[in-house]
Parts: C-alpha cells; structure tokens; sequence
C-alpha cells in the first residue's frame, strides 16, 4: 500500500475505472463547451455602440456592413433582422426571438452532463465506500485474526472511492454553474441588444414618419 500506483489503484475496486470514464467523459464536454462559446463569439461594447449609432442616425445599411464585417452570432443575427427592418416590427422581433432560440439551444447543449455526473458520481463514491467497507470485513472474518494490515486494502478501497467520487462531483457541479450562468448572460446580452436595436429602428422610423 506504500507504493500505490495508477495500475494498483484500477484494480482496487470496479467503481474507480467507472469515475474515470467519468472524469474523461467531463473534460471531453467541457472542452466541447468552451470550443461552442468560442464559436458563439461575443459582440464587444464599442461595435455594439457603432451599430446602434448608424441605427439612430437612421443609417441602416451602414450597420448591416458593420454586422457583415464583424461576423458572429449576434452580428448575423443584427444583420438578417435590419434586413427586414422595412418590414413591419413584428417581423424583427420574430426574427430576434428564432434567433435567440438558436442561441440558447446552441449553448445549452449536452449541460446535462455536467448536472448529472455531479449527481451520480458521489453516488458511484458512496457504493466504492460501501464496497470497500464489505472488502474489509470480508477479509477480517477470513484471516481469524485482527490488526490493520488485514483491513488496509478494505479501506483504502473506500477511501480512495470516496475521494474519487466527490472530486468528480466538484469539478462538474463547478462547469455546470459556469456555463450555466455564461449561458444567462449571453442570452440576456442578446435580448438587450435585439430590444435596443428593435427600438432604434422603429422609433427612427416613425419619426421619419412626422
């Protein structure tokens, strides 16, 4: 037990090679997520002033060239909607609230993961314990005789179990906050803009209008 290595480790108990699929399982999401944020892009505050901007000054097609140079997400989704800003209002809105679908469907995407490992991994932790406990007892009743060295395996079999499951558990309840709450930021960027943007225009609009 002093030289405890990754192979004597695997073989301690079946629950470990499952908490590590698991672990592999997390980090194979996780960077999938970050790789779909990255792609998502972001719009930063001084192109969103510029579009607006051209947007007040009634400059349509100037923020529509704006969006096509800085493509995104949400700058695609900028343009398509002032393409349709000679059409009636509604019709932005329902352009901006299919995109904000596909925002939120994109980015949302396979976050199941991480709420479930983190719920069934102290649970693989707990049944390691369990088993190890089991292991230790077992072998107290075979060898007729006490002392440590006869329960050491047993609980170093729940022990690591134990740790294994929660450090799995942390690390997916922490990505999962994570991307959640980047997820309700995104999203709520994206409604403020599409509103302001909407407002813009038809205000312009029907200023033009008197």
């Amino acid at each position: 037990m002093d030289n405890m290595t990754l192979a004597s480790i695997l073989k301690i108990s079946i629950v470990i090679p499952i908490l590590l699929v698991c672990s592999v399982v997390m980090l194979a999401y996780a960077l999938e997520r970050f790789w779909a944020f990255i792609r998502v892009g972001r719009l930063d505050g001084h192109m969103a002033e510029r579009i607006k901007q051209a947007v007040r000054q009634g400059q349509i097609k100037d923020a529509i060239m704006l969006c096509a140079k800085n493509q995104n997400f949400m700058t695609h989704a900028l343009e398509v909607a002032l393409n349709a800003a000679s059409f009636p209002r509604e019709e932005m809105e329902s352009i901006f609230a299919l995109y904000r679908m596909k925002l939120q469907g994109l980015l949302n995407k396979h976050l199941g993961v991480f709420g479930t490992l983190s719920f069934i991994a102290p649970l693989l932790g707990l049944l390691g314990t369990v088993l190890g406990v089991i292991r230790a007892f077992r072998d107290l009743a075979l060898s007729g005789s006490g002392g440590p060295t006869i329960v050491a395996a047993g609980i170093a079999e729940a022990l690591i179990a134990t740790a294994c499951g929660i450090a799995v558990a942390v690390t997916s309840a922490i990505l999962y906050n994570y991307f959640t709450t980047r997820v309700r930021s995104i999203v709520q960027n994206f409604d403020l803009l599409s509103q302001e943007v909407a407002i813009l225009v038809y205000t312009g609009a029907e200023k033009g209008h008197r």
